[in-house]
């Protein structure tokens, strides 16, 4: 399985509580591809940009909370799902990331999104996550993400062990 939703609920609560501290948040700019960042970080390291962009070592180690997500839903949701190495990753309009797989799989919750966004596998295999779950993704496996829409997409992604 390539997808599976683990939780199918709302999270406008997540959505409420960005909005909240949204102009606090330091952004990590990727260009048109859009911008990152971290919820959490490994000891030591910048907050805002450690766990942002291509993983650099074992991503399970990233599980301190950047201060700015301390006692919010956000830091809630990490620890109820065991989420490590987690970001906000705005993808842009038109945009589509290079072909990869990662590490570890990852738990996606889509914030703001739209049914022109997708995962493609190299299998050949088009998803999308609409914005009422919590999904698991096998990015172990090939996979690219396009945001063939003109509007921007917000996502909560973490790393998970499983």
């Amino acid at each position: 399985m390539l997808v599976t939703c683990v939780e199918h609920r709302s999270f406008d609560f997540l959505l409420d509580a960005y909005r909240a501290i949204e102009s606090n948040i330091q952004w990590t700019d990727f260009g048109h591809k859009g911008r990152q960042a971290g919820l959490q970080h490994r000891q030591g390291e910048d907050p805002w940009t450690s766990a942002v962009g291509k993983s650099r070592g074992n991503e399970l180690s990233y599980t301190e909370i950047n201060p700015l997500f301390k006692g919010t839903e956000f830091e809630k949701i990490i620890q109820d799902y065991g989420f490590k190495r987690t970001r906000l990753m705005w993808v842009g309009p038109y945009a589509c990331y290079s072909m990869h797989r990662d590490q570890t799989p990852r738990l996606h919750i889509p914030l703001i999104t739209n049914p022109q966004c997708y995962f493609v596998f190299a299998q050949g295999n088009l998803v999308h996550l609409p914005a009422d779950g919590l999904y698991w993704v096998d990015t172990k496996k090939f996979h690219t993400f396009m945001n063939c829409s003109d509007q921007h997409r917000l996502h909560m992604v973490g790393v998970v062990d499983r």
